[in-house]
């Protein structure tokens, strides 16, 4: 009977319709999602909160991105809307500390058959993504990032691989699960962009690299201390670090221990700060890059000393600020706009906090004349911030002009 008033458009229950799809696709062997099956119009909200979970088998990722992404490129505004639960960044740190190897799924007759070449194209069109995020923010592009992700990645983790094609398959979609992730927190859509970090964990998880695992718990901290949320943010820096401790490189070390003293500045904790800094320095300095994955090649010296400035800007220290922002802007590549703009306003900050509001406002005009149309939510917070700074200067003269350029360049972003 059930089976028939479903033939005749009756929609079942949520619990049913996933129940249904998760018995064909393991028949078929091949996954099933609910548009596929005829129930696209029982999608929840209860089914995007699957993606908070860190556990289950290797194919239940596949069927969780598969639905994010899909709800991504429709702009569902359940999804862009959704928030950060922070309890899902406590129980994917523990589940990752503990995990154990997992065995590559035997899929002898599913489909698609995946090689070495697939994984290498997976690796190339993240590395192509990832430079335009650098240089036009998180916003340029995102699209067909995700419909890329969406039809020529999250396919293949159901398809068919031996062992080692799999784990690097499995770390390459990590690697650019993070990626769009990334591109959701610069856009400002948190929920969005933890439930695919958390998935990335996961994928990382099963490929068995463990720094890829730290970098994503890293990328969790930085978000957390960019909400605000210090004690998580450090949580998160340590758990990496833990992790990693006997497989990592001393690169990734180093960034993991930059985002515990950035997490312990936001809490104004300067002692655990600098502690946490001079052992990110320890370690960058024992960096070899010819070891190092390529995923951390972008933490170069002049990322080490953007760290350390921001550190000290939220401390209001900003003469140990000036030194590490002169270090940063002098030594990094003109390709990071993104990360360049950042540097210009962090030291227009330390200007304020010297109480030089004039030198301020014009270190800011210059980043944002350097900036163009980038797309980040990040970024535009960085000049909110800079404006609240400067609202007890407002009769200063480049204050003004300051204030007249954001209002003209930027108010539709913030209708």
């Amino acid at each position: 009977m059930d089976v028939k008033r479903w033939l005749d458009g009756v929609r079942p229950r949520p619990a049913t319709a996933r129940f249904i799809a998760e018995a064909l696709s393991r028949k078929a062997g091949v996954t099933f999602t609910l548009d596929d099956i005829g129930f696209a119009g029982v999608v929840t909200p209860e089914t995007l909160e699957r993606t908070l979970a860190h556990g289950g088998g290797i194919s239940d990722v596949g069927s969780r991105l598969l639905g994010l992404t899909r709800r991504d490129l429709a702009d569902d505004p359940v999804a862009l809307q959704s928030v950060v639960v922070p309890d899902a960044w406590n129980e994917s740190l523990i589940a990752w500390l503990l995990s154990r190897p997992e065995p590559m799924p035997v899929r002898e007759y599913a489909r698609p058959s995946v090689g070495p070449w697939d994984v290498e194209t997976i690796r190339a069109t993240t590395q192509l993504f990832a430079n335009m995020g650098f240089q036009f923010g998180g916003g340029h592009a995102r699209s067909a990032l995700v419909q890329y992700y969406n039809r020529k990645v999250v396919p293949l983790l159901d398809g068919k691989f031996g062992e080692s094609v799999g784990r690097a398959l499995f770390a390459a979609a990590a690697e650019i699960t993070e990626l769009v992730a990334w591109t959701a927190y610069d856009l400002g859509r948190h929920g969005l962009a933890q439930r695919y970090f958390l998935q990335g964990l996961r994928l990382a998880q099963v490929s068995g690299d463990r720094m890829l695992g730290g970098l994503i718990l890293a990328d969790m901290s930085h978000q957390a201390n960019y909400l605000g949320r210090y004690d998580q943010a450090i949580q998160l820096a340590r758990a990496a670090q833990e992790g990693c401790r006997n497989a990592s490189t001393a690169t990734p070390m180093a960034l993991f221990y930059a985002m515990e003293a950035r997490a312990h500045a936001g809490n104004g904790d300067e002692t655990a700060s600098a502690r946490a800094l001079l052992e990110a320095d320890k370690w960058f300095a024992k960096r070899n890059v010819n070891d190092d994955p390529s995923w951390v090649g972008y933490f170069d010296a002049a990322e080490m000393a953007s760290e350390g400035a921001h550190c000290y800007r939220d401390l209001r220290k900003p003469s140990q600020a000036m030194e590490f922002v002169g270090q940063a802007v002098g030594l990094c590549d003109p390709m990071y706009v993104r990360t360049l703009a950042f540097d210009r306003l962090v030291q227009a900050a330390s200007y304020v906090h010297m109480g030089e509001p004039s030198q301020a406002a014009t270190v800011a005009l210059e980043a944002i004349d350097l900036a163009g149309p980038l797309k980040s939510e990040r970024y535009l917070r960085y000049i909110r911030d800079l404006q609240a700074n400067l609202d007890a200067y407002a009769g200063d003269g480049q204050v003004v002009q300051f204030n007249a350029v954001v209002a003209r360049k930027y108010s539709q972003e913030s209708d």
